[in-house]
C-alpha cells in the first residue's frame, strides 16, 4: 500500500508539470484534470485502506484498494475517448493499477490467517 500512496503521490506531481507546460490541447488537459481528481481520491483512500488494514478491518482495506484500481483505470479510460487518443498517463495508471492489485491479493491472504 505505502508504494502504491507513493506512485499515487508522484503522478499527481507529474500531472501537475504537464498541466502547466501548455504544451497539450484542451482535450488532454481536461483529460489530465480528470485524473487529477481521480488520483487525489486515490490518495485518500490509499491512506483509508491502509488505515482499515492496521485495524484488521481487511474488507474495508480490500474494497478502497479495488476503488483505487478502478480510479487508475477511469483514468485511463478517459484519453481513450477520443479517436486515436494517446494514454498520456498509461505508464503511471498502469503502476498503480498493479500496485493496488498485489496489496490487495496481500490483504486476502493475511485476512484468510487464522488468529
Amino acid at each position: 500500500m505505502e508504494l502504491a500512496l507513493a506512485n499515487a503521490t508522484n503522478t499527481i506531481s507529474t500531472i501537475e508539470n504537464m498541466l502547466s507546460s501548455k504544451e497539450f490541447d484542451p482535450f488532454a488537459i481536461d483529460c489530465l484534470k480528470d485524473c487529477l481528481e481521480l488520483y487525489a481520491d486515490a490518495i485518500a483512500m490509499l491512506v483509508d485502506a491502509f488505515t482499515a488494514y492496521l485495524s484488521e478491518h481487511f474488507d474495508i482495506a480490500t474494497v478502497l484498494m479495488r476503488t483505487v484500481m478502478d480510479a487508475a483505470s477511469t483514468c485511463d479510460e478517459g484519453f481513450t475517448e477520443k479517436k486515436g487518443g494517446l494514454t498520456l498517463l498509461a505508464k503511471e495508471n498502469y503502476n498503480l493499477f498493479q500496485l493496488s492489485d498485489i496489496s490487495s491479493c496481500i490483504i486476502k491472504q493475511i485476512s484468510s490467517v487464522p488468529s
